[in-house]
């Protein structure tokens, strides 16, 4: 859903206490909407969106390896997939205030999915249906075969064990 990247790593940051909270912003710009028709099995993803995450530190006096890091840890482990949609490294901008503090602007591009899963209450009217946003479940097979003969090896059904 197209904004939670910006608000999870928006968190993240501030739970670090890089700077007093009325010293951070973050806001969304750059967007761009592509529009998709995916058939997931138990919803539909409708599009993607494409944004910069911006985020500012005001009068930052701590270790700039600090909020590199933090920054670097939380997109590894949370947006492992920007390796391979080949997205941008992050920016980061540094503006001196005086000797001891900077402003630091650090732009981050985002692709999120919006996938939207049937809800008769739900607020998106779509092909005569209900939906709702969400995260679409995925239903885990337990058993697969691969052919129709039982006989051959690579046609024999395959059980999970769980």
């Amino acid at each position: 859903m197209a904004g939670k990247k910006l608000q999870a790593i928006t968190a993240h940051l501030l739970a670090a206490n890089l700077v007093p909270q009325q010293k951070f912003e973050s806001w969304m710009e750059e967007g761009r909407i592509e529009t998709a028709s995916k058939n997931l099995g138990n919803g539909i993803r409708i599009s993607r969106a494409e944004y910069d995450a911006v985020i500012v530190l005001e009068e930052y006096n701590g270790d700039a390896a600090l909020v590199f890091a933090l920054v670097t840890t939380w997109l590894m482990e949370n947006d492992s997939s920007r390796f391979d949609d080949d997205m941008p490294e992050p920016q980061i901008e540094v503006t001196p205030i005086d000797a001891q503090s900077v402003d630091v602007e650090i732009t981050i591009r985002f692709f999120e999915n919006v996938d939207l899963v049937p809800d008769d209450n739900g607020p998106i009217s779509y092909q005569g249906q209900r939906y709702a946003i969400a995260t679409v479940p995925v239903d885990e097979p337990s058993q697969v075969a691969v052919g129709d003969n039982k006989e051959l090896p690579t046609d024999a059904p395959y059980n999970r064990a769980d």
